[in-house]
């Protein structure tokens, strides 16, 4: 008994898809990699596109001038800044675990208070989520080798977006490209405004969170500022976690500071959601908070620190494409019947009105 050629063509494709599915679960961490290059080189282009416009560069100029300046920003921070910055992390370090010590010894004496304390660390440190997500991201810090990659990958995606869009096309059957080139401009565009967004809120966060806590006499406020506007990037459990090593540190030195300190963090993240986003998301699409938390989670569970750390912006991509590629065909097919039910329904009257 021989299969039908249709049988046969559905096994492949099947087998075909779960192999697919299989290699690209295997080589998540690079597919990741080649993600974050291309975030990069969507910012280089866009900063290059920026420059084009005054200046009447060309395209491949354009991108030089823009590497070029944001190589110069860096060299000069790390000049006027570097030494302080460098200082202030050092100290951070060394603080931190004696702060801790310090914040424990004046929990002691509340008993519920060390209990819940405690059930909280054993929960942090033997929960598979925290400890997946905090290993791969003292890894991810470390590993150069990984954020050269980016680099490069980025600069060379930059150079010449059209070549690699054109490739990815070629991977979609002839009758549905228009379609995909569509949807790949739709989350290049989104990406885009996201990540001008994101831009100016890390450095807006993180210049007022170093000047507060400068204001407030914090210890290491360079550290804990330039983290906090790094922590940005990562929606609702970034600055949540930018917060506690500035409490921790300013509750071993007073207990009031550290009030002051937790009333700064609000300040800062209340004029960011109020002022400083509806600002920014009049230009990005806009992704339901509780959308990216539950994101930040399931990133985090599956791929790790990497997956904490682009959890946005493939949040992002996720939200455009199913909006372009099934929500926005079903409304049309919606809008299509409901016409066609009306004027079925109509029809008849209008046939025994003519008579």
């Amino acid at each position: 008994m021989h299969a039908s050629p249709a049988f046969s063509a559905k096994l492949v494709l099947v087998t075909g898809t779960v192999l697919v599915l299989l290699a690209a679960w295997q080589l998540a961490d690079l597919l990741l990699l080649v993600f974050a290059a291309v975030l990069g080189a969507i910012l280089l282009r866009a900063l290059a596109d920026l420059l084009a416009r005054p200046t009447g560069l060309a395209s491949g100029w354009s991108l030089v001038l823009a590497v070029v300046l944001i190589a110069l920003v860096l060299a000069l921070v790390v000049v006027f800044f570097g030494a302080a910055i460098l200082q202030n992390i050092e100290t951070l370090v060394e603080r931190l675990p004696g702060a801790w010590r310090a914040v424990r010894d004046r929990i002691d004496s509340v008993g519920w208070v060390q209990a819940a304390v405690d059930r909280g660390t054993d929960a942090m440190l033997s929960g598979g989520v925290v400890s997946r997500i905090g290993g791969a991201l003292g890894l991810v810090a470390g590993a150069i080798t990984n954020l050269l990659l980016v680099i490069f990958g980025a600069l060379y995606i930059a150079a010449q977006p059209a070549l690699y869009r054109a490739g990815l096309l070629r991977l979609v059957p002839p009758r549905h490209r228009d379609r995909a080139d569509r949807t790949l401009c739709r989350c290049g565009e989104a990406l885009r405004g996201w990540l001008l967004g994101q831009v100016i809120a890390m450095v807006g966060v993180g210049v007022v969170t170093t000047v507060g806590l400068w204001a407030l006499g914090v210890p290491s406020f360079l550290a804990l500022g330039l983290f906090a506007g790094l922590a940005e990037f990562v929606p609702i459990v970034g600055p949540v976690a930018a917060a506690i090593p500035a409490v921790v540190i300013a509750l071993s030195v007073d207990p009031t500071l550290a009030l002051w300190v937790v009333g700064l963090f609000l300040l800062i993240q209340q004029i960011e959601g109020n002022v400083l986003q509806p600002l920014i998301q009049r230009e990005i699409v806009e992704v339901p908070p509780a959308l990216l938390l539950f994101a930040v989670v399931g990133f985090g569970v599956l791929f790790g620190g990497l997956g904490v750390l682009l959890a946005a912006p493939l949040t992002v991509v996720a939200y455009v494409a199913a909006q372009d590629l099934y929500v926005a065909p079903l409304e049309r097919h919606a809008d299509t019947t409901a016409t066609t039910a009306t004027a079925t329904a109509a029809e008849p009257r209008s046939v025994t009105e003519s008579r």
